[in-house]
C-alpha cells in the first residue's frame, strides 16, 4: 500500500510541477507533452499496480481523485483515455457499493415500519446508483474515444492491453445501463448500449479470448441475452453459458464472471441459484488464490457477491451477512454439502 501511495503522489507531483512550469512559460502546446508523460506513467506503472491491489477503498480513492486530472489532460491528448476507462469503472463500482449500503438501510427501516426515513434511504440509494451510472458511462465514453462506438466492427488490437481495455470498457457499458435503470434513468444512458455491448463482447468471445479474460466476454453476452428479450441465440441456455464463463474465471482466480451471473440471478428472481452462487464463491475463495496481476477485479467480484448476500440476509433477518459466514444462510439445514448448481432447475 505504501508503494502505491508513493506512486500516486509521484504522479500528482509530476503533474503539478509540469503544469506550473508550462503556465509560467506560457507554452500551451507543450501541455500535450505533459499529457503524454502522465499517460505513459499511468498506463505503464499505475494501472498495472492498481490492478494488483486488493484494497478496494484505496482503489476507490484513486479513481475518484485522479479522474479530474485525467479529464483536464484529455483536452490535449487522447493517450489518457485508457487509464480513464479503469479509473471511471472503479469509481463507478464504488458508488454502486455505497448505493447497496443505502438499500440495506432502506430494507431495515421498512421492516420496522419507519416509512419516511426508509424512503429517504431509498432516495439516497437511487442517487448513488445515478452517480455510479454517470461514472460508468464516462468509462464507456473514454473507450469510445479510442475505438469509436462499440457494436460496429471489431477493432484490430495491437496488444493485449488493448483487449483488456476493450473488455473493461464493455463491462462499464453494461454496468452503466444497469445502474441508470436502478437510479430511475436520470443519466439517460442509451438503452441501445446493451445490445451493442453484446456485439462488442463477441469480438473476444473465443476460446482464447475467454481464457485470457476470465470468461468475461461470454458472461457479458449471456447475462444481457438473459435480460433482453429476443437478442440471445436460439437454442442456447444462457445460464449454462454463464456457468461456463464463471468456471473459466474461477480457474484463473478472477471471479468477475460469477459475480455477473449472480447479478443476473438476482435480477431474474432466482433466489436458490443466487444462494448457490454465493456458496460457490465462498468455497472458491478458500481454495483458489486470486490472480496476482488482476487481484482488484477478483476483489470487486467478491464485494459484489457479498452485497447480494447482505441483501438476502437483511430481507430475511434484518441484518447483513454475519462476519465470516459468507456462503451460509439463516434457513440452512445441517446438511449443506450439496453446493453444485442443478441446471435442470433453472
Amino acid at each position: 500500500m505504501a508503494l502505491f501511495i508513493h506512486l500516486r503522489r509521484r504522479l500528482i507531483s509530476y503533474l503539478i510541477i509540469a503544469f506550473s512550469f508550462f503556465v509560467l512559460n506560457g507554452c500551451t502546446s507543450l501541455y500535450t507533452v505533459v499529457g503524454k508523460g502522465a499517460s505513459n506513467f499511468g498506463q505503464d506503472v499505475m494501472m498495472p499496480y492498481l490492478l494488483t491491489t486488493k484494497d478496494m477503498e484505496l482503489a476507490c480513492s484513486t479513481g475518484e481523485s485522479l479522474e479530474p486530472v485525467l479529464a483536464s489532460l484529455g483536452s490535449y491528448t487522447t493517450d489518457v483515455q485508457q487509464l480513464k476507462v479503469l479509473t471511471n469503472l472503479i469509481a463507478g463500482l464504488c458508488a454502486h457499493e455505497d448505493a447497496q449500503e443505502a438499500n440495506l438501510e432502506y430494507i431495515r427501516l421498512a421492516k420496522i415500519g419507519q416509512i419516511s426515513v426508509a424512503q429517504d434511504a431509498r432516495t439516497r440509494s437511487k442517487r448513488l446508483h445515478t452517480l455510479a451510472a454517470d461514472r460508468q458511462y464516462n468509462a464507456y465514453l473514454a473507450l469510445s474515444s479510442i475505438y469509436g462506438e462499440i457494436g460496429n466492427e471489431c477493432p484490430l488490437f495491437s496488444n493485449e492491453n488493448g483487449e483488456l481495455i476493450w473488455t473493461l470498457g464493455t463491462l462499464a457499458a453494461v454496468q452503466s445501463v444497469l445502474s441508470d435503470t436502478a437510479g430511475g434513468g436520470e443519466i439517460g444512458v442509451p438503452k441501445k448500449l446493451a445490445p451493442r455491448a453484446i456485439r462488442a463482447a463477441s469480438c473476444l468471445d473465443s476460446e482464447e479470448g475467454n481464457k485470457r479474460w476470465w470468461g468475461l466476454p461470454k458472461a457479458i453476452i449471456a447475462l444481457l441475452s438473459s435480460i433482453l428479450p429476443g437478442v440471445g441465440e436460439k437454442g442456447v441456455d444462457q445460464w449454462e453459458q454463464m456457468a461456463i464463463a464463471a468456471q473459466i474465471g474461477e480457474d484463473q482466480g478472477v471471479r468477475i464472471s460469477r459475480a455477473l451471473m449472480a447479478v443476473g440471478a438476482e435480477n431474474a428472481g432466482k433466489v436458490d441459484l443466487l444462494k448457490n452462487l454465493i456458496r460457490d464463491q465462498a468455497d472458491s475463495i478458500e481454495k483458489i488464490a486470486p490472480s496476482h496481476d488482476f487481484r482488484l477485479l477478483d476483489t470487486v467480484a467478491t464485494k459484489l457477491i457479498i452485497g447480494l448476500s447482505d441483501a438476502l440476509w437483511t430481507e430475511a433477518e434484518g441484518h447483513r451477512t454475519p462476519q465470516g459466514a459468507l456462503g451460509t444462510f439463516w434457513d440452512d439445514s445441517e446438511d449443506t454439502s450439496a453446493l453444485d448448481i442443478n441446471f435442470d432447475d433453472l
